[in-house]
């Protein structure tokens, strides 16, 4: 089996989404004037996307064995088609965890054995991602591990001897500026989904709350970034320069027309997913180079 079907086994598509937490933190943290560690942000990095990579692989066993991933659905293909056997990406999640967990505690060495509780809260999340997601609470696992988690692990670990609350709390403040986009990933595809998740006997937030809700629901998790960077600026928890997240406003409206369209056309959100994936990846990195540009501002004319 080639190496390539092994990396497209991990969907490497939605990486973006646990990059970018870890790289906009340690980016804000920089401006505020904390002493980070740019190699260590670049290793947790590393270290997460072990740990999505495993929880990608071992959610489409999941789905592939409950049916939720069949022929006519759409998604990951890689068993549907037989490029891999579920046996083989089974096992092939399990190495993946193994790497990341032991990943996971090189970084907590060398940082602070702290680091140990957002691992395990973490790692357990992934692992049973596919448990999560099959009752509605998808939704809370993306929070944990693409927000909440990556906040304050990134915090840790790129602050040499960090203590007391401030910077933890300093890093909070940047969670509404990425997750959101993140979970409308998953939103995107719940939604699409709903005749097939239906069909296997699982549920989801739109099975629960129904097209219109859930076509609402998304306008506001694309949206809401944007409102929340504004309001981090006028209370000085980011830089003027991330105005730049402007700029992606107009993929957000290209994907809130597309979600639009659902009410009249059941195909219009096929590939919506990977689009507010994308979305995510140009918002995040528009985020990360107004915060680093006000600091090279600041550092030569300021």
């Amino acid at each position: 089996m080639s190496a390539r079907t092994y990396f497209i086994a991990t969907r490497p598509w939605s990486f973006p989404v646990s990059v970018m937490p870890v790289l906009v933190t340690t980016a804000g943290l920089f401006w505020m004037g904390y002493p980070v560690s740019w190699c260590m942000s670049l290793w947790a990095t590393v270290g997460i996307i072990l740990f999505h990579a495993a929880a990608n692989a071992l959610s489409d066993y999941y789905d592939y064995r409950r049916g939720v991933d069949a022929a006519d659905t759409y998604g990951s293909r890689t068993l549907v088609d037989g490029a891999m056997t579920d046996v083989q990406i089974k096992r092939y999640a399990y190495i993946l965890f193994a790497l990341a967990v032991l990943n996971g505690l090189a970084i907590a060495w060398a940082s602070s054995w702290n680091l140990l509780w957002i691992g395990t809260v973490g790692g357990l999340t992934a692992f049973f991602y596919w448990v999560l997601k099959f009752r509605a609470l998808g939704d809370v696992d993306i929070f944990l591990n693409f927000g909440l988690l990556p906040a304050l692990g990134t915090a840790m670990v790129v602050v040499p001897d960090a203590s007391g609350c401030a910077v933890y709390t300093d890093a909070l403040w940047l969670i509404l500026a990425y997750v959101p986009i993140t979970n409308a990933v998953l939103h995107a595809n719940n939604t699409r989904d709903i005749a097939t998740d239906t069909r296997a006997n699982i549920r989801t937030v739109p099975m629960m709350i129904g097209v219109p809700a859930s076509q609402a629901l998304y306008y506001i998790e694309v949206m809401l970034p944007v409102v929340w960077v504004v309001v981090c600026i006028l209370c000085s928890k980011l830089p003027w320069g991330t105005l730049l997240i402007l700029l992606s406003l107009p993929m957000a409206w290209g994907n809130c027309r597309m979600m639009a369209r659902l009410s009249t056309d059941k195909d219009a959100i096929n590939h919506l997913d990977e689009l507010t994936a994308k979305q995510q990846l140009v918002s995040s990195l528009l985020l990360f180079a107004g915060i680093m540009g006000t600091v090279g501002f600041t550092h030569f004319f300021g």
